[in-house]
């Protein structure tokens, strides 16, 4: 194995691949959140439903019910039923009964016709006046046809989103296991970073890259705890990172692992017993982006400048946490053309640059004035990546871009 002092420098492919090798699955027993902060976590085994979706055959518009036989009747209104109770009317021949949406289909209702293509005439009788005679059958859900009992409505591993929710809802959990989540550490390091509330001396910075991080990590409905700001003291930053070690099951740390005189984390790694497994990626930005492994949990030392550490959190650890959760992270992408044409000099890295979609529906690079540009990333809708060697994306070339 290499060490740091070797600059191990891996493609983002080959670091990604490290993380099969690393920290074990969490796969014990559940948690269990209400639906409404599932958002991000990993379902933790098959949900079934336990009744017929829809439970009965339910009326989808507002209207009458009736046989298909009789729509060029006059026909006799036996009565309404609402949503939310049980007919006591029966269709029959030269007879319908008004239903409001929502509503159960009463026994012997073959179609239900919209009440706006209807009239009711002097004698109190329904009148079919549409013209498109075959579109009536789809206003009704017939029974089971979204998801029969028994039938898995979602399967374990998948990556929740707002959107399973009333799905989860209507086949009664109000608790939804997910796998548990990784315990996370987060810390900053140097002299030269303050808290976000301080008011910063000309050579300070504030901490943007803690509050980032927890919000990213919110994204997902994983929680992190803050071990605040480390100076650029080696005992001081050794002892940092073993009390976030021994807590939790990964440490984030942002700075202090590049190759200045006072980044101090790769020897405050190897005291409390990290093996380092790679410390630099062939990715712009976030080059100094170090992968450390112990018995106790795993560590990422972050580039300390904001857009960088953004970068790295979306494309390296983001995928790293969900493996850690039992399945494999897929981002949310879309193809669309660049809007003006895209150049760089160096090409020995692959790179990924802040892109926004532009109202004519094309994409245009967010100014991007390097890795501790904050608007970078507060601007853009995503990212597009150009591999090792590409020196150029054309106006009108398709790009892929990865959704934040």
């Amino acid at each position: 194995m290499r060490s740091f002092n070797d600059i191990y420098t891996l493609t983002l492919e080959h670091a990604d691949r490290w993380f099969r090798r690393s920290g074990p699955a969490l796969l014990g027993n559940p948690e269990f959140c209400p639906p409404l902060r599932i958002g991000g976590r990993v379902l933790a085994r098959d949900v079934t439903a336990d009744r017929d979706i829809p439970p009965f055959n339910r009326v989808a518009v507002d209207g009458y019910a009736c046989r298909k036989e009789d729509l060029d009747k006059a026909l006799d209104i036996l009565g309404t039923v609402a949503a939310g109770e049980v007919p006591t009317f029966k269709v029959s021949p030269g007879k319908c009964v008004k239903v409001m949406t929502g509503g159960v289909l009463p026994e012997g209702g073959e179609i239900m016709v919209m009440v706006e293509s209807t009239e009711v005439d002097s004698q109190g009788r329904m009148v079919f006046r549409g013209t498109e005679r075959e579109k009536t059958i789809t206003n009704i859900s017939r029974r089971g046809e979204d998801m029969a009992e028994g039938e898995r409505v979602l399967a374990g591993g998948t990556i929740l989103n707002p959107g399973h929710t009333a799905l989860l809802s209507s086949v009664g959990l109000s608790e939804v296991p997910v796998v548990p989540a990784p315990r996370i550490g987060i810390l900053s390091t140097g002299d030269e970073v303050v808290e976000p509330e301080a008011v910063p001396l000309p050579h300070q910075i504030r901490n943007a890259n803690a509050p980032q991080l927890f919000s990213q990590l919110g994204a997902m409905n994983i929680s992190a705890t803050y071990y605040g700001i480390i100076p650029d003291d080696e005992q001081a930053l050794t002892e940092a990172i073993g009390r976030a070690q021994a807590e939790n099951d990964v440490v984030l740390m942002s700075g202090g692992v590049s190759m200045g005189d006072f980044d101090l984390a790769p020897g405050a790694m190897k005291d409390n017993g990290y093996e380092i497994l790679y410390s630099r990626v062939a990715v712009k930005p976030g080059k100094p982006t170090t992968f450390a492994v112990s018995g106790r949990g795993d560590l990422f030392g972050l580039p300390g400048n904001p857009v960088s550490c953004f970068v790295i959190f979306e494309i390296l650890v983001k995928p790293y946490l969900y493996r850690r959760m039992g399945t494999n992270f897929q981002p949310r992408k879309f193809e669309a053309p660049m809007g003006e044409t895209f150049s760089r000099k160096k090409t020995e890295r692959e790179e990924w640059i802040p892109v926004t979609l532009t109202p004519d529906s094309s994409i245009a690079p967010v100014p991007y004035h390097g890795s501790g540009h904050y608007h970078a990333v507060a601007l853009a809708d995503g990212m597009v990546r150009l591999e090792s060697g590409q020196a150029q994306l054309k106006k009108g070339d398709r790009v892929a871009v990865r959704l934040f």
